[in-house]
């Protein structure tokens, strides 16, 4: 009886937050990713810091904090600005899932409150092309 409720505890107890997160994920994301027209292009640091240059219409410039939220899968791409060309920026959480990651490509689905963005497609900048 004690070994069946002692299993009944095991399945039912919580999972912790990072349980999901597979290894090396997060490191898939350092580096310089394109998009299209007005996407812009990330860098996305091991520090946990981000710039996004030539973003939107006005050629915009973003900094700030980037971090992977493993609540559920896909993960969630979690962006604070902290700093922008343009000051209407600054301040703003934009929150993504990572619909697709590899070494070539990252294709984020942007949630619907965010700019009214659907998903958006970078490719790996690969080193020298720049």
């Amino acid at each position: 009886m004690a070994a069946i409720l002692l299993a009944a505890l095991a399945l039912t107890a919580p999972v912790p937050p990072d349980a999901a997160k597979p290894p090396g994920v997060e490191a898939k994301l350092h580096g310089d990713w394109e998009g299209g027209p007005c996407q812009g292009t990330f860098t996305f640091r091991p520090d946990g810091t981000y710039q996004l240059r030539g973003w939107s219409p006005g050629n915009c410039t973003l900094g700030g904090t980037w971090a992977f939220r493993w609540d559920a899968l896909p993960p969630t791409l979690v962006l604070t600005c902290k700093s922008s060309s343009d000051k209407e920026y600054v301040g703003k959480v934009w929150e993504a899932k990572v619909a697709g990651l590899n070494a070539d490509a990252l294709t984020i689905a942007w949630d619907s409150a965010t700019e009214g963005k659907a998903a958006s497609r970078y490719e790996r900048v690969k080193p020298g092309e720049k």
